[in-house]
C-alpha cells in the first residue's frame, strides 16, 4: 500500500515503480509506494491510499487499457462490418424469398442469394486487419520488441523520433563508478579510504565503489567504529581520524567547507550522476560519481 513515513529513515529501491536504479533516501514525511523495496533501516508507515488507488494499481490499469484499445483501422473495420454485414444478409434473404414468390424458381433464387452472400460478405476485410496486427506484433516480439496493442503498432509508422527512458532500457539497471575527482588526496589513497568506508555497507552505490576499487587493485585500510548515517552516508575511523563518505547534506551538517568543490558537484549532478563526497569534518578529499552503465547492446 502507498503511505507516508512517520518514523525512521532508509534507502528505498523504487525501480519497480519508477525504473530508477539508484535507491532513494527517505525520511519522515516522505511518500513511499506499494511495490518498492526497503533496502536498509526500519520504517513506520501510515497508509494513505486504498489498494485500488495505489500508484502501481494505476499503472496496471493504464497497461490494461492500452492492451484493450484497438487500432484506428481495426476500429473502423469493426464499425463498418456491424453496419455492412446485416445489410448483406438482408439483401441475400430478400433475393432468396421475394423473386420466387413471382416465378416459383425457389432453387435458382436460393443459389443466387448464396452467391451474393459469399461475394459481398466482408469476411476477408474483417479478418485481415486483426490477423495482420497479430502477425506484426508477434514478429516484433521475436526480435525483442514488445508492442502492447494495434494502436501503438499503427502509430509506429508515423514516428520521426524516439525518446527512451534510459533506466533498464538502454542501461544495465545497476550503478557503477563513472568518475573519480581527487582534490586533497591521490586517487589510489582516495579509493582506499572510500573502500574502507563502504566495505561494510550493502547499499548498491557502496558495492559499486568497492567493486571499482577492487578492479583497480586498491586494498582497504584498517578501519574501526564503522557507522551508517541513514540518509546521509557512512563514517569510519582510520588511524584515529574520522572519515566520512556521503552526500552534500552530510558535509554541510559537519560544517566542512564545500565552496572549492562546488563546481565539480554541480557539473556531475547536471550530467545525471549520483555523487559521493569523501573527506573529514575539516576538508573534502575527493568526489566519486556513480551512474547507471549503458548496455553493450545499446551501442552495438
Amino acid at each position: 500500500l502507498d503511505g507516508e513515513i512517520i518514523n525512521g529513515e532508509s534507502s528505498i529501491n523504487q525501480a519497480p515503480i519508477t525504473g530508477e536504479s539508484i535507491p532513494v533516501d527517505k525520511i519522515i514525511g516522505d511518500a513511499v509506494y506499494a511495490g518498492t523495496i526497503n533496502e536498509s533501516g526500519s520504517l513506520e508507515i501510515k497508509v494513505t491510499k486504498l489498494v485500488e488507488d495505489t500508484t502501481i494499481s494505476k499503472i496496471i490499469h493504464l497497461v490494461e487499457e492500452a492492451q484493450e484499445k484497438k487500432a484506428p483501422t481495426q476500429a473502423f473495420v469493426d464499425k463498418f462490418a456491424t453496419i455492412y454485414t446485416p445489410i448483406v444478409f438482408i439483401l441475400a434473404l430478400f433475393i432468396m424469398v421475394i423473386p420466387p414468390l413471382f416465378d416459383g424458381a425457389w432453387s435458382e433464387w436460393f443459389y443466387k442469394g448464396l452467391e451474393l452472400l459469399v461475394v459481398a460478405c466482408p469476411c476477408a476485410l474483417v479478418i485481415s486487419t486483426p490477423v495482420a496486427i497479430v502477425s506484426a506484433i508477434g514478429n516484433a516480439a521475436k526480435n525483442g520488441v514488445l508492442i502492447k496493442g494495434g494502436t501503438f503498432l499503427e502509430k509506429a509508422g508515423a514516428i520521426n523520433a524516439i525518446a527512451f527512458d534510459k533506466t533498464g532500457t538502454l542501461t544495465e539497471g545497476k550503478p557503477a563508478v563513472s568518475e573519480v575527482v581527487s582534490l586533497a588526496a591521490e586517487e589510489n589513497q582516495l579509493l582506499a579510504i572510500t573502500k574502507t568506508l563502504e566495505d561494510y555497507s550493502n547499499h548498491p552505490i557502496a558495492r559499486a565503489i568497492v567493486d571499482y576499487a577492487a578492479e583497480k587493485k586498491v586494498d582497504s585500510l584498517q578501519g574501526s567504529n564503522f557507522k551508517i548515517l541513514t540518509g546521509k552516508g557512512v563514517q569510519v575511523t582510520i588511524q584515529e581520524t574520522v572519515y566520512y563518505a556521503g552526500n552534500a547534506k552530510l558535509f554541510s551538517d559537519l560544517g566542512t567547507p564545500l565552496s572549492h568543490c562546488w563546481s565539480h558537484i554541480e557539473k556531475l549532478q547536471n550530467e545525471g550522476k549520483t555523487i559521493i563526497i569523501v573527506g573529514t569534518a575539516k576538508s573534502v578529499l575527493g568526489i566519486i560519481s556513480v551512474a547507471d552503465t549503458i548496455r553493450h547492446t545499446t551501442v552495438s
